[in-house]
C-alpha cells in the first residue's frame, strides 16, 4: 500500500513505476533465471555455519505452514517488497541505497542471524540490477522465485 501510494504521487504514476522494460517475455525470463540462479547459489552455500543458524531459525518460522502458505507468502512478499524497494525507492535514491534499505528490512534482533541482512544486501543488488534490465515485473518474478523455492524448501524440511 505504501508503494502504491508513493507511486501514485510520483510524476510518472503507478503504471510507469510498475512497467516492464523491454519485451515482457524477456523480462519474465530474466527474472526467472535470476531467481533460480540466486536460489542455487544460496543452496550451494547453505552449509556455512551462519547460514545453518539462519536456516534453522527460518525452518522454525515456517513450521506448521502448508506448501500453499509458503507459496502465498513467497509471492505476495516478493511483489510487495519489489514495488516498495525497486519501483518506488530505487528510482529516487539509486541502486545501492535501495539495496541497503532492503538489507535493513531484513534485520532481526538475534545476533546469530547477522548474515541475513548481508545476504539481503547482495540479493538487493541483484534484484536492483534485474529491475534495471526488465523493470518491476522482472524483479518481482525474481524475488517471488527466490522466496518460493526457499520457503517451500524450508517448509518441507520443517516437516521432518
Amino acid at each position: 500500500m505504501v508503494a502504491l501510494g508513493g507511486l501514485s504521487l510520483s510524476a510518472t504514476g503507478i503504471r510507469a513505476g510498475l512497467a516492464v522494460r523491454g519485451p515482457l517475455p524477456m523480462a519474465a525470463m530474466t527474472g526467472t533465471l535470476a531467481g533460480v540462479g540466486s536460489f542455487l547459489v544460496l543452496w550451494l552455500i547453505r552449509r556455512l555455519r551462519p547460514l545453518r543458524d539462519l536456516e534453522r531459525w527460518q525452518r522454525e518460522m515456517v513450521r506448521g505452514w502448508t506448501v500453499t502458505d509458503a507459496a502465498a507468502v513467497a509471492v505476495f512478499s516478493g511483489l510487495a517488497e519489489e514495488a516498495l524497494v525497486r519501483a518506488l525507492l530505487q528510482p529516487l535514491i539509486g541502486l545501492i541505497p535501495a539495496a541497503a534499505v532492503f538489507a535493513i528490512l531484513h534485520l532481526v534482533p538475534d545476533r546469530r542471524l547477522w548474515v541475513w541482512p548481508i545476504l539481503a544486501l547482495v540479493l538487493g543488488l541483484v534484484l536492483g540490477g534485474v529491475y534495471e534490465l526488465g523493470g518491476y515485473p522482472a524483479a518481482a518474478i525474481a524475488h517471488a522465485v527466490i522466496n518460493s523455492l526457499s520457503l517451500v524448501r524450508l517448509q518441507r524440511l520443517s516437516e521432518d
